[in-house]
């Protein structure tokens, strides 16, 4: 069990968050760091509660919904989570422009803050009280820690891969070890919608993410998933909180669902709460099946004062003003999504025309309906767009329209769930 869960960083952790951040702070603030570290977990530690305590994490630019299906979903299999609100975001300045773009588009937090009243700049006081009462917390990264956060996203050299996983790394750790969990899952996109492009980068940052929980003590599992299209159907921030209810009613996209499941069993495996595969997925079905995870997020929305009524009147969420449906110009089948495009149109939606990662409307969005391999007709609808305002209305659907590529014949099949690393059988 990782010394966190008691509220001390022991000797060997110590040394080793010594060792990972020299490379961007300096003696004092390291120690500084590390006092933080020590001070904050003294006042989330949970030593009288016995049940496993993990930390759901993700490196993609939309997958975040999936969090906010798991988080409740496991947390109503018996696994206390506590799940910082945007690790990611936390880098938004470092590495290449692409990766600048991931991580400030489809925050975390922007689909929480779009739940009325919704809480997440929480006291430890108020997390440990959460953790103990619901099981469950999401949570903004305390303040006192934004300086070192800011250090640990200072670009370093060339801007390279290592570069970014070293940022990636640090982040992470420093995540895990204010959340003061003994376990933590991972996703890690793989595609155009990740700032990884293929599987060996994204097995390179598997590994050593391993290797920074192995050191830390802190039980850990892999699934490295493909990110060539948008999870789901929904893309913005009210649009995927809607989603995520769906999916947590036992309704919604297949593809949320099957990644949440997945997700789930490994921890579940992991917290020694199943003995096998099969019945841990059969558990998590059960809890959807019931309503007991969907009435865990209800707990969760309740106890950091947001309005729960979104959960049976979706017209409480954020909603644009405007509709467009997006048809396509061709018969044939979906061969690519393009995500920087995607990207781009949502980032002029949220902007209210203005392409700016200052996204503050919750509102617009993308409904996706035809995903990669399906078969299309001429004018059947490829996508909805939920908008407010933009530039020009005729080259905003040129370019929404040029964001799917058709061909006469389906692709090659690609596997949703391309390797897991660390995971029990």
């Amino acid at each position: 069990m990782s010394s966190s869960l008691t509220g001390h960083l022991n000797h060997q952790a110590t040394a080793f968050v010594t060792e990972v951040m020299s490379k961007w702070l300096d003696d004092e603030e390291i120690n500084s760091f590390i006092k933080t570290i020590k001070d904050w977990q003294e006042k989330i530690a949970l030593p009288d509660i016995r049940l496993p305590k993990f930390a759901p994490y993700s490196t993609g630019w939309s997958v975040d919904k999936v969090s906010l299906v798991l988080v409740p979903l496991v947390s109503s299999a018996g696994v206390v989570v506590s799940k910082i609100s945007e690790p990611l975001a936390l880098l938004g300045s470092a590495g290449k422009q692409a990766f600048h773009s991931l991580v400030n588009f489809n925050r975390h937090s922007n689909k929480l803050q779009s739940i009325p009243g919704f809480q997440t700049s929480l006291s430890p006081k108020e997390i440990k009280n959460q953790l103990s009462q619901v099981g469950a917390v999401l949570f903004s990264p305390p303040k006192q820690m934004a300086s070192f956060f800011k250090k640990i996203s200072a670009p370093k050299g060339a801007n390279s891969f290592q570069d970014l996983r070293d940022s990636l790394l640090s982040c992470f750790m420093s995540s895990i070890l204010l959340c003061g969990v003994n376990g933590a899952s991972f996703d890690i996109k793989v595609g155009e919608g990740s700032f990884l492009k293929n599987s060996q980068e994204a097995r390179s940052l598997a590994l050593s993410l391993k290797n920074v929980c192995n050191r830390l003590r802190i039980n850990s599992t892999f699934i490295l998933s493909d990110m060539n299209q948008p999870l789901g159907q929904a893309v913005g921030n009210s649009l995927e909180v809607r989603e995520v209810l769906e999916v947590l009613k036992g309704k919604g996209p297949l593809d949320v669902l099957k990644l949440a499941l997945e997700l789930g069993t490994e921890i579940l495996l992991l917290a020694k709460t199943s003995l096998n595969r099969t019945e841990a997925k059969r558990d998590l079905k059960d809890k959807i099946i019931k309503g007991e995870a969907l009435e865990k997020f209800k707990q969760i929305i309740e106890a950091q004062k947001g309005n729960p009524r979104i959960i049976d009147d979706y017209s409480l969420l954020p909603q644009a003003k405007n509709r467009m449906k997006i048809l396509s110009p061709n018969r044939g089948f979906i061969h690519k999504i393009m995500m920087k495009q995607i990207r781009s149109v949502c980032l002029e939606l949220e902007a209210g025309g203005k392409k700016s990662a200052d996204l503050s409307d919750h509102g617009p969005g993308l409904l996706i309906f035809k995903k990669i391999g399906e078969k299309v007709e001429k004018g059947e609808t490829l996508a909805e767009v939920h908008f407010n305002k933009v530039k020009n209305v005729s080259s905003f659907e040129k370019e929404s329209q040029g964001a799917f590529m058709i061909s006469e014949k389906p692709p090659d099949f690609r596997p949703f769930i391309i390797e897991r690393i660390g995971a029990k059988v």
